[in-house]
């Protein structure tokens, strides 16, 4: 898997953990710190595999070199 697609899963992930937490989990016994702590630490560690893979990927001084633009 490239590391495009990985990022966009992800994403896709985050969109639908952003849908998920518009819903009422105190129905389900949750009450509504757990149920942001729960999201909060998706999204956290969602995004630490990200920056994983981009070190992975071109290495720490990657994270900070310019791009090449767009065609």
């Amino acid at each position: 898997m490239n590391s495009n697609l990985f990022h966009n899963l992800m994403s896709l992930v985050l969109t639908i953990l952003g849908a998920l937490m518009t819903f009422d989990w105190t129905s389900l016994g949750a009450t509504p710190e757990m149920a942001l702590k729960i999201a909060g630490y998706v999204v956290m560690a969602v995004n630490i595999l990200k920056v994983v893979v981009n070190v992975n990927r071109d290495g720490v001084t990657g994270l900070v070199k310019q791009q090449p633009p767009v065609e």
